[in-house]
């Protein structure tokens, strides 16, 4: 993972709306320790660079297209299980936290809470 190497951690954002890729990586490049390594906006795509950056994290949506957030955790962990997860969703509701845990996710962050995020990747990343 990119950690040891610059002294960063490098953080991979799987989003598809534009705007809320934009937020999540400015959020993440405006702390010191962090590096937007890469990003995707479908699971298919996610897939295919997450071994070309290889990060220390991965936030991922709930609602992507074609495979859902949720099960994009699942194929995630089942290729690189040490890979570290966090879902970032605009859902409120406590199965979608249930469902993102059960899968293999770190956390569960809904979208607008920066400061939660954040302190999610650095709990994720230690």
């Amino acid at each position: 993972m990119s950690e040891g190497h610059s002294g960063h951690y490098g953080v991979f954002v799987v989003e598809d709306h534009p705007i809320m890729r934009l937020a999540l990586g400015k959020a993440i490049r405006s702390e010191p320790d962090f590096d937007l390594c890469g990003e995707a906006a479908s699971a298919g795509e996610a897939l295919q660079l997450i071994p070309l950056y290889w990060p220390d994290i991965i936030l991922v949506d709930v609602s992507l297209p074609g495979t859902d957030g949720i099960a994009l955790v699942r194929q995630i962990l089942k290729r690189w299980p040490d890979m570290r997860v966090v879902v970032v969703s605009g859902y409120h509701e406590p199965s979608y936290a249930d469902a993102a845990r059960q899968a293999g996710a770190l956390d569960y962050v809904v979208k607008g809470d920066i400061a939660r995020l954040i302190e999610a990747i650095r709990r994720a990343v230690n």
